[in-house]
């Protein structure tokens, strides 16, 4: 999609701090992070959401699970799916929290 941050990320059309890579996905630091790790872990393909996912979910899950391991946050992380109003960029993306959260009090804490 021509207008797609996160596809002008994949053709690397403009910065940003890449941590992992390979055929099919991308995992780069959000400019925004609410933890000591946040991540996003995108496909290169564009895909607008979570339901348009088909057999795309099994690459993404493997990379994301190549990621923790190799930043060893094995022992606590979440993955996160925004979708409908709260998903910002249209483009599916898991959002990978590990460490420290910014926010103590954050919903994410607690869930």
């Amino acid at each position: 999609m021509e207008d797609c941050v996160f596809c002008k990320i994949v053709k690397k059309e403009i910065p940003s701090n890449i941590i992992f890579e390979n055929e099919d996905v991308i995992v780069f630091k959000t400019i925004a992070p609410v933890a000591e790790h946040h991540y996003l872990v995108c496909p290169k393909k564009h895909i607008a959401s979570f339901m348009e996912l088909d057999s795309e979910i099994l690459s993404i899950t493997k990379t994301a699970q190549e990621v923790i391991k190799k930043f060893e946050i094995v022992d606590g992380y979440k993955l996160i799916f925004n979708g409908g109003k709260y998903q910002e960029v249209m483009h599916v993306h898991w959002h990978l929290l590990a460490g420290k959260l910014e926010d103590e009090d954050d919903i994410l804490k607690k869930t």
